[in-house]
C-alpha cells in the first residue's frame, strides 16, 4: 500500500466516525448537571425550598451572602444549588424576567418546581433586591434615536 492510500483510508475512517458521532453513536447518554443528580427530587406537597445544598456544590456561599430579606432562605436554596450568589447578584431584571430566568432553570436544567406560593416568594424577592439597572443617559442617548 502505497503511502497516499494510507491517507485516502485514514481521512475515509475519520469521516465515517465522524458521521456516526452525528447520529449520537459513539457519545455516552447526557447526564444531568451534578446540581440536578443531587438535588432534592420536587414532590407535590413540597411546600419549601430545601435547607441544604447538595454535596457537590463547588462554591462556598451561605445565605447571608444574599440581601436579607422574605424569600431570602428559599431563593438561597432553590439557586445555590448550581451556581454561587455572584451570578444571581448580577443580574438586574424585571419581575417578568426574572420569571422566564426561573422557568428556564426548570425546563433546561432540571431544576425542582417549586408550588406556586414559593415561586413568587422568591420572584418577588429576586425582584426586590435585583430589579432592571438603569441605563444610563437614557432618552438623550443621541445614538438611541432613529
Amino acid at each position: 500500500m502505497t503511502l497516499t492510500h494510507t491517507i485516502a483510508v485514514a481521512i475515509a475512517c475519520a469521516a465515517v466516525a465522524l458521521m456516526i458521532d452525528r447520529a449520537a453513536g459513539l457519545r455516552p447518554a447526557p447526564t444531568p448537571p451534578p446540581c440536578v443528580a443531587n438535588a432534592a427530587a420536587p414532590s407535590p406537597g413540597r411546600a419549601k425550598a430545601p435547607r441544604s445544598l447538595p454535596a457537590n456544590v463547588k462554591h462556598e456561599d451561605t445565605v447571608a451572602d444574599l440581601p436579607p430579606g422574605k424569600g431570602q432562605d428559599e431563593t438561597f436554596y432553590a439557586c445555590a444549588a448550581c451556581h454561587g450568589v455572584a451570578l444571581i447578584k448580577a443580574q438586574g431584571l424585571s419581575r417578568d424576567m426574572w420569571d422566564q430566568s426561573f422557568q428556564l432553570m426548570i425546563d433546561r436544567h432540571n431544576m425542582g418546581k417549586p408550588d406556586q406560593a414559593e415561586r413568587d416568594l422568591i420572584l418577588d424577592y429576586l425582584f426586590a433586591n435585583f430589579p432592571p439597572r438603569r441605563r444610563g443617559r437614557g432618552d438623550d442617548n443621541p445614538f438611541l434615536k432613529p
